[in-house]
């Protein structure tokens, strides 16, 4: 089962900055400059903290708010923005 995460980053390096945006967009979307949504599972938490987690140094910051389903249907918006999308499913 997925969870809705929201992560966040500070990172000041700007190639360091870079590898972790680059990593993020796989796992899920963009939502401001520093702030991805994504639908993960328990493995692909583990795998995604650990990817970021070789990425960054000790002046960096990375947040992992974990959302339930009753949060994330209760998000809300000003301005610009779309709901969270889960997928639900994948086809291969």
């Amino acid at each position: 089962m997925t969870r809705l995460w929201l992560v966040t980053y500070d990172i000041s390096d700007d190639a360091a900055r870079l590898r972790v945006y680059t990593i993020l967009k796989n796992y899920g979307k963009r939502v401001q400059y520093s702030v991805f949504e994504c639908y993960l599972d328990d493995r692909q938490l583990r795998v995604l903290r650990s990817d970021l987690q070789a990425e960054i140094d000790l002046t960096d910051s990375l947040r992992w708010y974990p959302l339930c389903a009753w949060c994330s249907e209760a998000v809300a918006f000003q301005g610009v923005g779309l709901p969270p999308d889960d997928e639900g499913f994948f086809l291969l």
